[in-house]
């Protein structure tokens, strides 16, 4: 009877409040993470940024916990933005920023996750103009195309006129 009272304050102890509040990780969630954020970090510094990527994919799918799932959220969004002066910025990486934004408001990679945000929408934007650019120089390229051959045919026909008058 000793054993069973003792086994079941241990496991509240364990468990209290934090397992039953829900959207809210507990103590292991909290460790899982860190450990996971750790070994990422580490792989990151080796230059193994896929197998730190499916780290930090872990962690941002598993439950929130601050300042291990921001910092997992940044530092994912880093690694999958991939741009291309074709291609827009990774719609993946845009996601997990406004995704930090969101849930984790006042913490330190929010801060630094705005500039990069901003960034990647001036590029964006730098982009678009660029494209819409580019259009109008075709158009204008193949306008003066046809006006350098109405010209030379003009020619033509000015050459022919003054045979004709002669």
């Amino acid at each position: 009877m000793r054993k069973t009272l003792l086994l079941i304050l241990i496991l509240l102890f364990c468990g209290g409040c934090a397992g039953t509040r829900t959207g809210e990780a507990n103590l292991f969630d909290r460790y899982s993470g860190s450990r996971q954020l750790a070994r990422a970090t580490t792989l990151l510094q080796e230059g193994d940024a896929t197998g730190a990527a499916g780290l930090l994919t872990a962690v941002c799918n598993a439950p929130g916990v601050a300042g291990v799932t921001d910092e997992a959220l940044f530092r994912l969004a880093l690694l999958t933005m991939k741009t291309k002066a074709d291609r827009p910025a990774s719609a993946q990486a845009q996601r997990l920023l406004r995704r930090l934004k969101k849930e984790y408001p006042a913490s330190q990679w929010t801060l630094l996750a705005a500039p990069v945000t901003d960034l990647v929408n001036l590029a964006e934007e730098q982009k678009r103009q660029n494209r819409a650019l580019r259009t109008s120089n075709q158009a204008l390229n193949r306008e003066m195309e046809e006006l350098s051959q109405r010209i030379e045919q003009l020619k033509h026909l000015d050459q022919e006129l003054e045979k004709k008058s002669r």
